[in-house]
Order: structure tokens, then C-alpha cells, then sequence
């Protein structure tokens, strides 16, 4: 099982800092892991992430702020079969769109050590 995860990075890089967590957490169940990179030509982005989304099973995305290029991820895990887990800070909104897709869990945090908890418990069922 291998996971594609990433975080919005267009307004801010609030939550950079989270990516070595859930890549952690991620690789301690067991999951190979893929983290999204920064860098590149707009169509050097496009190419790398869409073909790494397509060796994956899972996208694993922080999603407690706006950002279109997490967005399209999410749609396109959705239409290459993935199951996603959508992480937020409590207090922020999620779409109601991306939280009724099929095979989506949202899991709502308040702290790090929250979102080590709730991530490792949901992460169970995908452990090889």
C-alpha cells in the first residue's frame, strides 16, 4: 500500500511542517509513502504528482486551508480509484463536496499529538 500525501503551499506554508509527521505516521503502519515536491515548471509539477497519485492507493491531504492544486489532487485520486483521508485543523471548513466522495474519511484534530492518534488509528485498516 503506498500513500500519496501533500498540504497547500500557494498562500502559505502553514502546514509544511506537518508533512514529516504524516509521512511518519504514515511509514510506522506500514504504508510506503510518497511525499509531495516542491519545485518545478507548472507542467513539471503536473507530470510528477499525477504520476505519482497513479502508483498510489491512498492521498493522505491536510486540507485546513483553500487550495486549488490540493483540490485537483483530490478529484484526481477520486477518478484513479484511490481512498483518501483528508486531515483539518478543528475549527476550519471543509468542502461538503470532497467530504461526501466516496471512500473519504475526514478525520478534524485539534494538536499534533491528535492528528498522531487519529491518522495512526485510521491508517490501521490499510496496513499490509
Amino acid at each position: 500500500m503506498k500513500a500519496y500525501i501533500t498540504c497547500p503551499i500557494s498562500h502559505t506554508k502553514n502546514r509544511l511542517h506537518l508533512l514529516p509527521e504524516i509521512e511518519k505516521i504514515a511509514k510506522d503502519n506500514k504504508l510506503d509513502a510518497f511525499v509531495f515536491q516542491i519545485g518545478g515548471s507548472p507542467k513539471e509539477i503536473f507530470t510528477r504528482d499525477y504520476k505519482q497519485l497513479k502508483s498510489c492507493n491512498l492521498l493522505i491531504a491536510e486540507v485546513s486551508e483553500t487550495s486549488h492544486g490540493v483540490g485537483i489532487e483530490i478529484g484526481m485520486s477520486y477518478c484513479l480509484g484511490l481512498k483518501r483521508i483528508l486531515l483539518h485543523e478543528k475549527g476550519t471548513l471543509v468542502s461538503k463536496l470532497v467530504q461526501g466522495m466516496p471512500e473519504t474519511t475526514v478525520i478534524e484534530y485539534e494538536d499534533l499529538p491528535d492528528l498522531r492518534k487519529k491518522l495512526s488509528t485510521a491508517l490501521e485498516v490499510y496496513k499490509n
